[in-house]
């Protein structure tokens, strides 16, 4: 049975604003980098919402400060949506994030963690992924295989680099998950890529109804793997094709030889039995398997896309295996 979700907390817009400011610095790559290497908040900080630039676009960043834990300094979790957006009735002004993920913030906060719930579409002027928003080229502006992963590195940054005022880190840098659902599991494994294994002539295209666009129709490669990446990921119900951005059809016959995709952290898949994107997943699954890639898979019998929505004992599962997973990879045994 799933847990009530607890009321919102309170929005510390002061720390909102100094944060903002903080994150005025870009980088080369177009992510907000914190000024001077750091982005400050008081110890009495409860939840409250940053923004970080990707590009020409301020994505809002909600953070679940967990209180009453006696921790020094705590793993986080990056936390991406999935193509329904992130905030109830899609109203980020209000600040209230949709029940789903109340309740994950509300997880986090019973295990010590804290979370960055990252919205990939309102700052983009986007409120669902319908429409226009799913075909090229309109959708590469939310593209779950180029952009929504730097929405996840910029979060990564800013938690590596978030201290309290007296110069004490608040996150273990080295001890950083992500998770996501639906495109934002997709989101999830092109974050997780392996760019040191990109072949050196390789051309960055995607294909939408037998047309292929290239870099000069807007699509960008993958920007470089963080020196200290993500820890592991989670991946619920998302699907694997990519549109050939990582080369050959996943449940095609060249795979192997013709498929560059691969990761740097360990994955966990979350895959519900009934769901027209499970067999590109498991496609890739296997594949990253017999490639060595340390990869794991839970498959959810009866269950269909969107599951971790439901109120039932696959999804109260789900949720175990997700936190016991990221206890052992985030280093929370004791």
């Amino acid at each position: 049975m799933k847990t009530i979700p607890k009321s919102l907390r309170k929005i510390n817009l002061t720390v909102f604003f100094i944060l903002v400011l903080l994150l005025s610095a870009c980088s080369e790559d177009g992510i907000d980098t914190p000024e001077n290497g750091k982005a400050v908040i008081p110890s009495s900080t409860l939840d409250t919402i940053v923004y970080a630039v990707v590009g020409n676009d301020k994505i809002p960043i909600y953070l679940s400060i967990p209180k009453g834990c006696g921790e020094n300094s705590y793993p986080a979790i990056v936390v991406m949506h999935g193509s329904d957006g992130m905030w109830a009735n899609h109203d980020p002004d209000k600040g209230t994030m949709s029940g789903q993920f109340n309740e994950w913030r509300d997880l986090f906060d019973e295990h010590c963690i804290i979370g960055a719930f990252v919205d990939s579409y309102s700052g983009r002027g986007v409120s669902t992924r319908t429409g226009k928003w799913t075909t090229a080229p309109d959708n590469f502006k939310i593209s779950s295989q180029f952009i929504r992963s730097r929405d996840a590195n910029a979060a990564l940054a800013l938690l590596q680099n978030l201290k309290y005022t007296d110069g004490d880190a608040i996150v273990r840098p080295s001890d950083i998950g992500i998770l996501g659902f639906s495109d934002g599991a997709t989101a999830v494994a092109s974050t997780l890529y392996d760019t040191d294994k990109t072949p050196n002539d390789w051309e960055w295209t995607q294909n939408f109804n037998g047309e292929e666009y290239d870099e000069s129709s807007g699509v960008l490669a993958p920007e470089p793997r963080p020196d200290v990446g993500f820890a592991a990921g989670v991946f619920y119900y998302g699907g694997s094709g990519g549109y050939d951005y990582w080369g050959s059809a996943i449940c095609g016959p060249n795979t192997l030889e013709g498929n560059i995709y691969r990761i740097y952290a360990p994955m966990l898949y979350q895959i519900p039995e009934v769901d027209e994107l499970t067999e590109n997943t498991l496609c890739m699954f296997n594949v990253l398997k017999q490639k060595g890639d340390p990869v794991e898979l839970n498959l959810y019998e009866g269950a269909g896309h969107g599951f971790d929505f439901d109120d039932n004992g696959q999804s109260a599962l789900a949720r175990e295996r997700t936190m016991a997973w990221f206890k052992e990879k985030l280093h929370m045994e004791k």
